[in-house]
């Protein structure tokens, strides 16, 4: 008998590229590689006329580079083991400092013409459409090293915080305790015996104090090297440079960490109902994806195949296009599935500019969960696949507003299928919804905390993992609260969440806050007029990359400076938790 993990669907890339050995895959290499080249000389010549030409040149050098990136990590994130694989996208970080490259000498000759600039937009069509991009460019300029340091400090970057970065998915990708895979490990937190939940996070906490140290000294490097580059760069704090990177106003964030700390007392009533649900006195960290239960109930059990439908159904009953897209997605084999040993942990959406398609991975479980992150990342798929046509910098959009349609997409399937729902299903549901939620606002919050504490506490030195630790039990405590037992944290989420180790993705966490409250307050809005609201939805995804999160946002007559949108949307969950509760 097949295990399940070997009926699922795996993706196909072939269409994108036949193999590393493919002419066409070193055929994009050599394109790349040559137009980079003749940017370098069009944009060393230093004349403002050649900027017209300059942006179109450098869309289609990013478009080549992500879909050979793309195509590699892919690759690579099913099978860290496949050296091939590895040697590629350690050959394409190199390669990628061609267009770092170019993008520093971009930002020097927009500097240099900073004063024409404004009449240049008024005057060039092309330039007008990329106006975001080149008012990011004025910014980063500002905030830039000569071009010879800057070289320099890309090189050394792929060899550092790249490759300390590399490391800890390598680690944890390859980490097995008892017979079983990190991820797998990980999974077990959603069964339905305590004991079961408790002995795979003990296996889980063994597995990760057995490689603290080299994961102690990656969260340093990654870290160190950040805070290095955002100094020396005049970067006020790696929240600052952030901040710039999502298109965010530090008046939008405290607006909405404030009212996210606001909610911490209703969470935390949540959290303590599901204890006394649950039967036990204190949730430990393993009990926060119990699922709850009665005598007689039992949870479904969703096979792929009827997850599939099930998506196809919810995004068609949205818009028809959506729902076609979907199908498209499943029956062409956009989506890989199988959890295994070797396989990095969690889910992502990737694109190919080139190929204009998307491919999901995900290890997939068969819970509501499960079918939850299937569409979450196809609400990504979904995003991509509306700008496919677009220039590259309309697909650039920020962190904040990557996570808008996913999101959007995560919680129309729970409102969906909760509102379909009848007596305990319906409570089991709900409780699923406020799960992830609890996740989005409250561990969010939490890892906010915990990264501005690992910025600040980094400056005396590097921190060893009791320290790491440490920090991270007191941002639970200052997030959980009362509603987790201290005793029975979760001491090395540093070490599980990739999204620390990224040297230019400081803070990447509180942008999946904004996603969900953004996509609440539009889903919302949805349900106040479901015939026109689809195409609103479409202009503002459409809208992401060509302006500041601000601008996106009042298109859908939304204020996002105010904490009044953050606590309408937040009162969407503060309903559900008292529904809940009842």
């Amino acid at each position: 008998m097949k295990k399940t993990s070997d009926t699922l669907p795996k993706w196909n890339l072939s269409n994108i590229y036949k193999s590393f050995d493919d002419t066409a895959y070193e055929g994009d290499i050599k394109d790349y590689t040559a137009l980079c080249t003749e940017l370098k000389a069009l944009l060393k010549a230093g004349k403002k006329e050649v900027l017209e030409n300059a942006v179109q040149l450098l869309g289609r050098a990013m478009d080549l580079f992500e879909n050979l990136y793309s195509y590699a990590y892919a690759i690579f994130s099913v099978n860290t083991g496949d050296e091939r694989a590895l040697r590629e996208v350690s050959r394409l970080d190199e390669l990628h400092q061609k267009l770092a490259e170019c993008f520093v000498l971009f930002n020097s000759l927009v500097k240099k013409y900073k004063k024409s600039i404004p009449d240049m937009l008024k005057k060039s069509p092309i330039l007008a459409v990329r106006a975001q991009f080149i008012k990011d460019a004025l910014t980063e300029s500002e905030h830039q090293l000569s071009d010879a340091e800057e070289a320099l400090a890309q090189e050394l970057k792929a060899a550092g915080g790249d490759a300390w970065g590399r490391l800890q998915e390598a680690v944890s990708s390859a980490l097995e305790q008892e017979g079983k895979s990190i991820t797998e490990l990980r999974n077990m937190a959603f069964d339905k015996s305590r004991s079961v939940r408790k002995k795979a996070y003990e296996a889980e906490l063994a597995a990760w104090k057995s490689m603290e140290i080299p994961l102690a000294y990656s969260l340093n490097g990654v870290k160190k090297t950040a805070a290095t580059l955002d100094t020396k760069r005049g970067w006020k704090s790696a929240l600052d440079k952030a901040l710039f990177q999502s298109r965010m106003s530090h008046k939008t964030l405290d607006a909405m960490i404030a009212v996210m700390e606001e909610s911490l007392p209703e969470f935390r009533k949540y959290l303590n109902k599901k204890a006394e649900l649950l039967g036990i006195k204190k949730l430990a960290f393993y009990d926060l994806f119990a699922p709850i239960s009665e005598k007689g109930f039992k949870p479904r059990v969703w096979s792929f195949d009827e997850a599939r439908d099930y998506i196809i159904e919810t995004f068609g009953s949205f818009a028809e296009d959506m729902g076609l897209f979907a199908k498209n997605a499943f029956e062409s084999g956009w989506v890989d599935a199988p959890p295994h040993a070797g396989k990095v942990g969690g889910a992502y959406c990737t694109s190919f500019p080139i190929a204009k398609e998307s491919r999901v991975m995900c290890n997939y479980s068969p819970t509501f969960s499960g079918v939850s992150t299937i569409a979450h990342e196809l609400g990504h798929a979904y995003h991509f696949h509306l700008l496919r046509e677009d220039y590259a910098f309309a697909r650039a959009y920020p962190m904040t507003l990557a996570e808008t349609a996913s999101i959007f997409s995560e919680t129309m399937l729970y409102n969906n299928t909760i509102s379909r729902a009848k007596g305990f299903e319906k409570k089991y549901l709900t409780e699923m919804f406020l799960m992830e939620a609890t996740q989005v606002i409250v561990d969010i919050l939490c890892r906010f905390y915990f990264e501005q504490a690992v910025f600040e506490a980094q400056k005396s030195g590097p921190l060893s993992a009791d320290a790491l630790c440490s920090m991270m039990i007191d941002a639970q405590k200052a997030t959980y609260g009362d509603a987790l037992d201290p005793k029975q944290l979760h001491p090395y989420m540093w070490a599980v969440k990739c999204h620390y180790y990224s040297p230019d993705l400081g803070f990447y966490n509180y942008p999946y806050a904004f996603g969900q409250l953004f996509s609440i307050g539009l889903y919302t809005r949805y349900l106040e007029d479901k015939k026109r609201f689809p195409a609103l939805y479409k202009k503002v995804l459409m809208a992401t990359g060509k302006t500041d999160i601000r601008g996106v946002a009042k298109l859908a007559g939304i204020d996002i400076e105010k904490k009044d949108f953050f606590q309408e949307s937040m009162g969407f969950i503060t309903r559900m938790i008292r529904s809940f509760l009842k």
